[in-house]
C-alpha cells in the first residue's frame, strides 16, 4: 500500500482526473505562442483564438506515450537514474534574500558561488542547480545568458539542471539559445548521441490554465532535442485557483495534462516528470505558504496521480514560510521533506535552504535541512526483518541480564541506527560545560568548513576553451 493512501484515496484520484478532463473539454487551456497553436491544430485540438479544448483520447494517449524511468547522462559527474521512487534531491536555486546573523540582505554574485561549494560538498543532494548571479552588469550578453550553465559545468560535482537566462530576451531568439545550451553541455560531456538525456527543463504554467511564450519555446526546443521535462504548476489557492485543495488539484492536473499533450505532439515519447508546486495561500498577506498541512497533502496527491499515469514525480522539498532558522523553520521543513520522502518522490527540488516563501535562504539551514533529509531517508528504510538483523545468536550468548557492549561500535549498528552531524545528543551537563553551544552556532561553524573544503573538480583544457567564452572573468580559472 502506498503511504499517499492514508491521505488520497482511489476514489479521490479518479475523480480529480475525471474533473480534469471535463475542464480540458469546457473551459480550455491557454498557449499564447504561436508555434504551439499550430501545432496543436495540425493534430486536431479545437481551438478558440489561443484557448485548446482538449478531448480525452488526446491526453489520455499522450500520457502513455511518456515512460515511467528514465536515465539523466552525464560522462563528468555520473549518470542519474529517475523513477521508481527515486526520491533525488536537489537544492533550490538563488534567492532574492539571504538572512544572516539575524539580518536579512540581498543576495549577492558570492552567494551563488557558495551554494555551489555547498552542494558540492553535500551527502545528502544529488541533482545540482544554480540560479543567475543577480549582479551582472560586468558581463557580456553571452556570459549572462550562459554564466550559470557554464559554472555548472566547470565547478559543480554532481549532475546539473541547467537553464540558461532568456529573461528579457528577444522572443524570437529564446528557442535558438535554448539549443545552443543544450548542444554546449553535449561538447563539455563528449556526447553525440542525441537520444541521450543530458540536460532537463521545468515548464511552469501561469495558473489558472495558461501557458506563456517563453516557456514554450524553451519547451519546443528541449523536446526537439529529446531532453526530458518537469510539469510544475505553482497555483495559489483563493487567487490563481479556487479557494479548496481538490478543485487546486483539479485545475493543476488539466494543466499538466494539456501541456504533456503538447510535449508528446512534438516528440513522441519524451521523458516528463509529474510535478506540483501548489501550496496553501496565506490571504492576509497573498504569499504563498509552504509551511502548510495542506501543502503537505498536495505533496501526496501530486505522487498518487503520478502513479496514476505512470510517470516519474517531483514535489517541493524541506520549505518553510519562517523568516529566520528557528522552530517554525524546523518543524515546517521536517514534516515537508518527510511527505516528500514517504510519498517516494522522484525528484525532490528546494531540498534545502530555502525559506520565506520561496524568497529567503538560509545558510545555516542548507546545512542543517541536510540533517532532516537524512532523518527522512532513514525513516523510510523501515525495519529490516531478516535472520541477521534479528541477532539471535547475539541475544542468547549474552543471555538474561547480560550486555551487548563489545568495545568497538558494531558495523550493524552503524547500518542500522543513524547519527546526526549536526543535531546536540550530548549530556546536558557536558554540552554546558563545553559552552552551551545552540545547533545554529554547530550548523554557522559547519558552513564555514564546508564552504573552506570545497576543491574544484579536473576538467580538460578542451573543456576550459569550450567554456572560456561564458564564464564570468572573475571565475574564469577559480571559484
Amino acid at each position: 500500500m502506498k503511504k499517499y493512501s492514508h491521505y488520497v484515496s482511489k476514489e479521490t484520484i479518479e475523480r480529480i482526473h475525471e474533473q480534469s478532463l471535463r475542464v480540458l473539454k469546457e473551459i480550455g487551456v491557454r498557449f499564447e505562442n504561436p508555434r504551439a497553436l499550430d501545432l496543436l491544430a495540425k493534430n486536431g485540438v479545437k481551438l478558440d483564438g489561443c484557448i485548446a479544448y482538449f478531448d480525452e483520447e488526446t491526453v489520455v494517449n499522450a500520457m502513455k506515450l511518456a515512460p515511467s524511468v528514465f536515465e539523466l547522462t552525464s560522462n563528468t559527474k555520473g549518470n542519474l537514474t529517475i523513477g521508481n521512487e527515486s526520491r533525488i534531491t536537489m537544492p533550490s536555486g538563488g534567492p532574492v534574500y539571504i538572512t544572516e546573523n539575524g539580518v536579512i540582505r540581498k543576495t549577492v554574485n558570492q552567494d551563488i558561488i557558495n551554494f555551489l561549494k555547498l552542494t558540492s560538498t553535500s551527502d545528502e543532494i544529488g541533482y545540482q542547480y544554480i540560479d543567475f548571479l543577480p549582479n551582472d552588469d560586468h558581463l557580456n550578453e553571452d556570459q549572462k545568458i550562459y554564466a550559470s550553465e557554464a559554472l555548472l559545468l566547470k565547478y559543480g560535482k554532481q549532475p546539473a539542471c541547467i537553464d540558461p537566462d532568456t529573461f528579457l530576451m528577444d522572443e524570437g531568439k529564446i528557442y535558438n539559445a535554448t539549443l545552443k545550451s543544450i548542444d554546449l553541455i553535449r561538447k563539455f560531456e563528449g556526447i553525440e548521441d542525441h537520444e541521450k538525456h543530458i540536460n532537463s527543463f521545468c515548464v511552469n504554467s501561469i495558473s489558472p490554465l495558461c501557458y506563456d511564450f517563453a516557456p514554450l519555446e524553451k519547451m519546443f526546443a528541449f523536446c526537439e532535442q529529446n531532453q526530458p521535462l518537469w510539469f510544475s504548476p505553482c497555483a495559489m489557492p483563493g487567487m490563481t485557483a479556487p479557494p479548496s485543495v481538490m478543485a487546486t488539484l483539479v485545475m493543476t492536473n488539466a494543466e499538466i495534462l494539456a501541456i504533456n499533450a503538447l510535449a508528446q505532439m512534438i516528440k513522441p515519447g519524451v521523458p516528463v516528470i509529474y510535478g506540483n508546486t501548489s501550496a496553501s495561500t496565506n490571504l492576509r498577506t497573498l504569499l504563498l505558504s509552504f509551511g502548510a498541512p495542506e501543502t503537505m497533502l498536495m505533496c501526496y496527491a501530486t505522487a498518487a496521480m503520478s502513479d496514476f499515469y505512470d510517470v516519474p514525480c517531483r514535489t517541493g522539498g524541506a520549505q518553510s514560510d519562517a523568516k529566520d532558522t528557528d522552530y517554525q523553520s524546523g518543524a515546517e521543513s521536517m514534516f515537508m521533506i518527510q511527505s516528500c520522502m514517504e510519498c517516494g518522490t522522484d525528484l525532490i527540488y528546494h531540498a534545502s535552504g530555502m525559506m520565506g516563501s520561496m524568497n529567503l535562504y538560509s545558510y545555516e539551514k542548507f546545512i542543517l535541512d541536510e540533517e532532516c533529509i537524512a532523518f527522512a531517508r532513514r525513516m523510510v528504510q523501515g525495519i529490516d526483518p531478516s535472520e541477521e538483523k534479528v541477532c539471535f545468536d547475539a541475544l542468547k550468548k549474552a543471555g538474561p541480564r547480560g550486555s551487548f557492549i563489545t568495545g568497538r561500535t558494531p558495523k550493524m549498528y552503524r547500518e542500522e541506527f543513524y547519527l546526526p552531524k549536526y543535531f546536540n545528543k550530548q549530556d546536558v551537563n557536558v554540552w554546558q560545560n563545553e559552552g552551551s553551544h545552540s545547533v545554529l552556532e554547530v550548523a554557522r561553524k559547519a558552513v564555514d568548513e564546508r564552504i573552506e573544503s570545497y576543491v574544484q573538480p579536473d576538467i580538460t583544457k578542451e573543456q576550459q576553451e569550450l567554456l572560456n567564452p561564458y564564464l564570468p572573468p572573475e571565475y574564469k580559472e577559480s571559484i
